[in-house]
């Protein structure tokens, strides 16, 4: 990237929570970033009022039936208008500096696979790209040379702290996890968990789906499984502790016998703009946070009946293959059971650990077998819940 010319920036998937908060972060620095393009799923109104804000060259509503509605909001501007899969894939091919991929679940593989080739710096938020096609992945970014930053608060902390050292320095990582509301719950407890107990996460608010995987630690267990191929680290390497404030995103352990933490607020915009600006820093309005008023950083083991969740991101990592995909795809459809109450919460460890537990391996060479083995693990997870609960025979 030159540093005398602003930063041509793609957003995949600007309407949601990171798409936002970096539109917030370019807003505000608008002198050093120029926006290529911005996709949205269906949120016509919130992309063109993006629009309106960061003055895109192009824009991509997958929504086909958006489309109209969409050039009408834009009418006489001069940003050129895409629609459908086609439409998002089209605006990946544009050679950028920087792409930020933050379109959700696995409809955000294809198009950020697709934009390796064309951008400098890959700042990843999905979680899929690496948890349904790891080593491909990570091959693609090898090969063109991609430097790939990630966005989640706590492997962005990782990158941070590891930035100015050498990988081969580092003994091991460790994550920190909220626990989310259940974390000292006991076995009877967690039987009989309830829909809306699960959905009041006790630090933040977030989509339906995260929340569930968050009261499982599901969504821990696929961080896991993400710093893996982040960070080229062994299973052995990899901790997680429960840490209720959520103030201490990821700690680092060095061979030498130190371990560096990193500390901050509950604000995506802070990795953000970290990683837009990245090799530098540059100064952003968010409060600094108060240690005094802190008071305490706690610290504790995961719920062990939870602890499963953790377990089998270690035993899909040491099987390989598709494996984590499967793992993936099978919380997908039982967290969509139990949020239409028709299992109950453990339910949703349980049919992971089955499928996970019946399925037979499959490696995955191209993108193609990523789709196979996806829906054919949601479908098979599908129908075994429906079988358990007597709605099919």
């Amino acid at each position: 990237m030159n540093n005398n010319k602003k930063q041509v920036v793609s957003i995949l998937g600007s309407t949601g929570s990171i798409g936002n908060n970096t539109i917030d972060v370019i807003s505000k620095n608008i002198n050093k970033f120029s926006v290529y393009a911005l996709t949205a799923k269906d949120n016509v109104k919130l992309l063109a009022k993006q629009s309106f804000l960061i003055k895109p060259s192009v824009v991509a509503i997958q929504n086909k039936d958006k489309y109209k509605t969409l050039k009408d909001e834009l009418f006489g501007k001069k940003i050129k208008i895409y629609a459908g899969d086609d439409g998002i894939i089209e605006v990946t091919k544009k050679k950028v500096d920087t792409v930020v991929a933050s379109i959700v679940g696995i409809a955000g593989l294809k198009p950020t696979i697709n934009s390796i080739p064309n951008c400098l710096k890959l700042c990843l938020a999905n979680k899929e790209c690496l948890v349904a096609s790891g080593k491909l992945f990570i091959d693609r970014i090898k090969r063109y040379k991609c430097k790939l930053i990630p966005l989640d608060s706590e492997h962005n902390a990782i990158f941070q702290l590891c930035h100015s050292n050498s990988l081969n320095s580092v003994d091991s990582i460790t994550l920190t996890a909220s626990g989310g509301p259940f974390r000292k719950y006991g076995l009877n407890q967690l039987k009989n968990a309830k829909l809306k107990e699960a959905l009041r996460h006790p630090n933040w608010k977030m989509g339906k789906k995260i929340t569930i995987d968050s009261a499982t630690l599901m969504n821990k267990a696929f961080e896991f499984i993400e710093a893996y191929y982040l960070f080229n680290l062994n299973v052995k390497q990899i901790n997680v502790v429960i840490h209720p404030e959520s103030i201490i995103h990821s700690l680092v352990s060095y061979i030498d016998g130190s371990t560096t933490a990193l500390l901050s607020a509950h604000d995506m915009r802070i990795p953000i703009s970290y990683s837009l600006n990245w090799p530098k820093r540059t100064n952003y309005i968010i409060n600094q946070i108060d240690l005094i008023k802190l008071k305490e950083l706690s610290f504790e083991k995961p719920n062990k009946y939870l602890k499963q969740s953790l377990d089998l991101a270690k035993f899909v990592l040491n099987k390989g293959g598709a494996y984590p995909l499967i793992m993936n795809a099978a919380n997908e459809v039982a967290v969509s059971f139990f949020l239409q109450n028709k299992i109950q919460f453990l339910d949703i460890i349980k049919t992971v650990k089955y499928i996970v537990s019946n399925s037979t391996n499959t490696k995955i060479n191209n993108i193609e077998d990523v789709y196979k083995v996806n829906e054919l693990a949601k479908y098979q997870t599908n129908n075994y819940i429906l079988k358990r609960n007597g709605l099919i025979h």
